[in-house]
């Protein structure tokens, strides 16, 4: 499928910044795998020459890999997944490429919100906050367990009608 692309943390970056392959990253996230054809309906405001080439550069480059194909009418229709350094299988902490793709995706996720008409930060209590913490490696450890027991009490609630799903983001970076 073409030799793979070496790249480094400023290579990995102008992949993912790439409106059009990143939106081709997300519909691949959001649906576990997908063919051109499958992305290309989806986004059909992109042309399928661009589309056709933006999946090529994403699989030479690594950033998607071939999970599938089928003969279709005489040609081979690849399926592709995320690879494995987007999702973080595999891999024991999270990677440059990794946390740039989810971080994107938090920000698409802003975009969207704010594009919608009925968007509402108030009543949605949109909440962002940024508290720098001096903190030991040990008292970090602690910071961080107390943070996943308070979210192991909520994360399993049931639907009721008072109740909608709310996304809560940490990230943790050096100041």
């Amino acid at each position: 499928m073409g030799r793979k692309i070496k790249r480094n943390a400023k290579e990995s970056q102008r992949l993912l910044l790439n409106q059009v392959r990143h939106r081709i990253l997300q519909y691949i996230h959001h649906h576990g795998n997908a063919t051109v054809r499958e992305i290309g309906a989806a986004l059909s405001d992109i042309p399928q020459a661009t589309m056709y080439r933006q999946v090529r550069l994403l699989n030479e480059s690594g950033l998607i890999k071939v999970s599938g194909e089928r003969q279709i009418r005489g040609t081979l229709e690849h399926t592709y997944v995320l690879a494995d350094e987007l999702t973080g299988a595999g891999t024991d902490g999270m990677g440059d490429t990794e946390a740039q793709f989810k971080l994107l995706g938090l920000a698409q996720d802003f975009a969207d919100y704010y594009t919608d008409e009925k968007a509402d930060p108030d009543r949605d209590m949109l909440s962002i906050r940024s508290v720098p913490m001096m903190m030991s490696d040990e008292e970090f450890i602690r910071y961080m367990r107390d943070i996943e027991k308070l979210t192991k009490k909520y994360e399993h609630n049931e639907p009721a009608d008072d109740r909608k799903v709310r996304r809560v983001t940490l990230i943790s970076s050096p100041a």
